[in-house]
This record gives structure tokens, C-alpha cells and sequence, in this order.
């Protein structure tokens, strides 16, 4: 049988990782939308700086994203 003090953890921690994931999905929209904006402006290094932010910070985050989704369905629902 699981305590109280057990199920509390569980929702707190569960609750503290939707919020990490939330924070890194606003991040990601930043950087998606400063993707769209350097590309939109098509300046000579524009586009490269735009590839820099897209594979070195939005798949990354994306990444972690992930990692945290993964390690919330790992923690009990109750």
C-alpha cells in the first residue's frame, strides 16, 4: 500500500516536471519564432544563424522535452 506522504511526492514531482516541460515548450516557441523571423528577413548570414538556433537549440530542447514527458509517465498517477 502506498502512504499519503508517497502519493504527494509523486503528484509534486510530477507536477514540478510538467512544469519544467511547459518552460521548455514557451523557450522552444521563442526560438522557432526567431527562426521564422531571420529567415523571413533572408539577410546574407540570416539563414545560417537560423540553422544554428534550429539544431543547436530547438532540437536540443525538443530533446529534453522528451526526456521530461518520459520521466513523468515513469512517475505514479494517483
Amino acid at each position: 500500500m502506498v502512504s499519503g506522504k508517497s502519493i504527494s511526492k509523486a503528484r509534486s514531482a510530477r507536477s514540478q516536471l510538467g512544469e519544467v516541460a511547459l518552460h521548455l515548450r514557451q523557450i522552444q516557441s521563442a526560438v522557432v519564432v526567431a527562426v521564422a523571423a531571420l529567415k523571413q528577413q533572408n539577410c546574407e548570414l540570416d539563414a545560417d544563424i537560423a540553422t544554428v538556433l534550429q539544431r543547436s537549440v530547438a532540437d536540443r530542447i525538443q530533446d529534453q522535452i522528451e526526456r521530461v514527458e518520459a520521466l513523468m509517465r515513469s512517475v505514479p498517477n494517483r
